[in-house]
């Protein structure tokens, strides 16, 4: 029979009762993150939420310990390298504390590339020397000027989606770009008996907000088509009615108190245009008068000479 280490059982009754006394619980994914950054976000969320690194066999036994309405299900979620995060605060704000603690790091090989990652034209730090073969090795157009190594032209190392190769992430270091936005990866969060996937808990009230506002506009601009008249759009429909109107007197050369100053303007605009016109009109039968004495000239000097 094969004995279980103490420790284990006291890691499971510890966790199990860890859950059971907090508000809100959640698992994260800690794939990827490393240990300096880890301290950081552990660091940053000190007094308001506490991380526990642990086997995933041993959480799914100290969930089966714990009595509390399908908290169970949280077992589905257990999966890779993960943490069990406990906290008072609610599932969004939880989201939202992780999302802000996020950090930038450096590559190191194989990792995929969340965005573009460009490398901008520039002098860099490095002497000439070896580094220069590097660049050129990775497609980066490298020369020397002024004692310095310069990228000459702006290019796209690594596109959206792919991998960054161990050659790349070199590179991009010593350039100091870090490409990887790193950090706790919640997967899903238990309160009160539901469970809160990310999308949910992602929710906040900033982008409710906007999500209001762009269905109140949508709205809008279908009750002012289809001419419904709420309050929301009757300021709207009287504008657009009166710049209809307007339109049908100008095309009727119906004159009124209210469009009178349009018909001015009007005919101000035609009056300009036909005094340009009359102008042109002399200018242009002089021309041809002048043109018309060479011609006679023209054919005076070739009777005496013909």
């Amino acid at each position: 029979m094969t004995h279980t280490p103490q420790w284990k059982i006291d890691e499971v009754k510890e966790t199990a009762e860890i859950i059971s006394k907090s508000p809100v619980t959640a698992i994260v994914s800690i794939k990827g993150l490393r240990n300096k950054q880890f301290q950081g976000i552990r660091r940053a969320l000190r007094g308001k939420a506490k991380i526990k690194v642990m086997r995933g066999t041993l959480l799914e036994k100290a969930i089966n310990q714990i009595n509390l309405p399908n908290i169970k299900k949280l077992n589905d979620f257990v999966n890779g390298q993960i943490a069990v995060v406990t906290t008072e605060m609610s599932p969004s704000s939880l989201y939202s504390n992780l999302e802000k603690s996020r950090q930038k790091a450096a590559a190191r090989g194989g990792e995929i590339a969340e965005e573009d990652i460009v490398v901008p034209a520039k002098e860099t730090s490095f002497p000439p020397g070896p580094m220069i073969s590097e660049f050129q090795k990775v497609g980066l157009q490298a020369a020397i000027e002024k004692g310095k190594i310069v990228i000459k032209k702006e290019m796209v190392m690594v596109k959206k989606g792919e991998k960054i190769s161990k050659e790349k992430a070199k590179v991009l270091e010593k350039l100091e770009i870090l490409p990887l936005n790193i950090g706790l990866d919640i997967v899903t969060a238990y309160e009160e008996g539901i469970i809160f996937s990310k999308e949910a808990m992602s929710i906040n009230p900033e982008s409710i907000a906007i999500d209001i506002a762009s269905a109140f506009n949508s709205a809008r601009g279908i009750a002012s088509d289809a001419v419904f008249l709420v309050k929301e759009v009757v300021p709207d429909l009287i504008v657009k009615a009166r710049r209809a109107a307007e339109s049908l007197a100008i095309a009727g050369n119906y004159v009124d108190e209210g469009n009178i100053e349009i018909f001015l303007m009007k005919a101000i605009s035609e009056a300009a245009s036909l005094q340009e016109a009359v102008e042109e009109k002399p200018e242009a039968e002089d021309k041809k008068e002048e043109e018309k004495k060479d011609e006679d000239a023209g054919a005076g000097f070739g009777a005496l000479f013909g």
